[in-house]
């Protein structure tokens, strides 16, 4: 992995990283690059990060526990946790109307939903520019930073009305793609999960990014 990471800094891409990598006993730490671009500072261990969005990756974190315990697959279909993912329908085009459609060319997997290729999501345009984008806001399921407060049923209900901007694994897009990944966490009913996660202190509010802790304890309840 320090190859990997230590790659994106010597391309530029990032000025540095600090990774952990922690199983059982064994823990490995690599600082990396600098705290800077401009060739600053050296990244250390107890470099202070300004950080956003970490529900994400504790989400990640308890679906891979499940992939480990062979609860869900990486390369299988979500379909049977997450049937409103089944059988999708993709736009021609970003800007066609929305029946105006192709099936879709394979099914979504886990590895989609943890790599943002679920192929629905953030449009960076105007608002209402293409239907999507419209049906998206009446949906309740536009960006932005008051989101609806739904359930994961009706939240998944409604991104199932919807068809995909593009094809599965093609451009990556951000903004809905945790919450999927997490319902099919609470829908595998990952008590393992939880107690692993129990020690920690997480704050539940109603803010884009937290949204995600009710659904990924919900399997604790």
């Amino acid at each position: 992995m320090a190859d990997v990471m230590r790659s994106y800094v010597e391309r530029g891409e990032l000025a540095g990283v600090v990774t952990l990598l922690s199983r059982h006993d064994e823990v490995h730490v690599e600082a990396i690059g600098a705290q800077d671009l401009a060739g600053g500072a050296p990244m250390g261990r107890d470099t202070i990060f300004r950080i956003a969005s970490m529900t994400k990756p504790i989400t990640a974190a308890a679906a891979m526990i499940l992939v480990e315990e062979a609860k869900l697959r990486l390369d299988e279909p979500v379909d049977r946790w997450l049937p409103e993912l089944a059988d999708r329908k993709v736009l021609r085009g970003i800007d066609s109307p929305l029946d105006d459609t192709v099936p879709a060319k394979r099914p979504i997997t886990l590895r989609d939903l943890l790599t943002f290729r679920l192929g629905l999501g953030a449009v960076m345009a105007f608002p209402d520019l293409y239907p999507i984008q419209k049906a998206m806001a009446e949906a309740g399921l536009a960006p932005g930073p008051k989101p609806l407060s739904l359930s994961p049923d009706d939240f998944m209900a409604r991104v199932g009305a919807l068809p995909l901007m593009h094809q599965v694994r093609q451009p990556i897009r951000h903004s809905i793609y945790p919450r999927p990944r997490s319902w099919s966490v609470t829908r595998a009913s990952a008590s393992s999960v939880c107690r692993r996660f129990s020690s920690f202190s997480m704050p539940w509010t109603t803010s884009s990014s937290t949204l995600l802790y009710p659904a990924a304890w919900a399997a604790c309840l």
